[in-house]
C-alpha cells in the first residue's frame, strides 16, 4: 500500500493551511500572537519532518499540542512520525485516533488508521475506515484501490470490483497495480 503520494498531497495541503492561518495571525492583539506562535510551531515541525528529522518535528508537534491540544494537524504529524518507526504502530494509532475526534472525517488520519489495522490484521476495521475515508476524500485512487484489495481478500468480489472500478476512474494508470485474477469485470 503506497503511501507516498498521500503524504506529499497532506504536506501540501497543511502548507496551504498553515499560509492561510499565518495570513490571519497577523492581524494583531494578544490571541493573534498566540495562533501566530501555533502556526510557527506547525510550520517548524512540517519543515523538519519533510527533512527527516523526526525527533526535532516531533518537539515541534508536542510542543504545539501543549498549546493546542486539539490540533488535528499536530496528532496526524506525530502519528506518521511513530508509523515510521513503530512495528505494531500502538502510537501512531494514538495519535491518529486523537486527530479523529477532532474531526472525525479527516482522511489522512482515516487512510493512515486503516493501513495499520490491515497491517494488524483487523480487515474488518481497516474496511470500515477506508470506506469513511472514501467518503471524506472521494478523489483518492489509493483510498479505493487498498479498500479493493480487503474486500476481494475478504470474499466480497462485487464490493472489491466497485472499489476498484472506482480507483480506475479516478486514476486510469492504477489498472497495472491490480492483479489479474482480481481486475473487475
Amino acid at each position: 500500500m503506497n503511501t507516498s503520494l498521500t503524504r506529499r498531497s497532506i504536506l501540501a495541503a497543511t502548507s496551504l493551511v498553515l499560509a492561510a492561518g499565518l495570513g490571519l495571525g497577523a492581524c494583531g492583539g494578544s490571541s493573534d500572537t498566540s495562533a501566530k506562535k501555533k502556526d510557527q510551531l506547525l510550520n517548524a515541525g512540517l519543515q523538519a519532518e519533510v527533512q527527516g528529522d523526526y525527533a526535532t518535528a516531533k518537539k515541534n508537534f508536542e510542543e504545539l499540542l501543549k498549546a493546542e491540544p486539539t490540533n488535528k494537524f499536530a496528532h496526524y504529524n506525530l502519528g506518521y512520525i511513530a508509523q515510521t518507526q513503530d512495528k505494531n504502530g500502538t502510537e501512531a494509532a494514538k495519535q491518529y485516533e486523537a486527530a479523529l475526534k477532532t474531526d472525525p472525517e479527516y482522511a489522512p488520519a482515516l487512510y493512515n488508521l486503516a493501513i495499520i489495522k490491515t497491517a494488524n490484521g483487523d480487515d474488518a476495521g481497516a474496511i470500515l475506515l477506508y470506506k469513511r475515508a472514501a467518503t471524506s476524500n472521494p478523489t483518492d485512487a489509493n483510498t479505493q484501490l487498498n479498500l479493493g484489495f480487503l474486500l476481494f481478500k475478504t470474499g466480497d468480489k462485487g464490493g472489491a470490483d466497485e472499489a476498484f472500478r472506482k480507483a480506475i476512474a479516478l486514476s486510469p494508470a492504477i489498472r497495472s497495480r491490480i492483479p489479474a485474477n482480481q481486475q473487475p469485470n
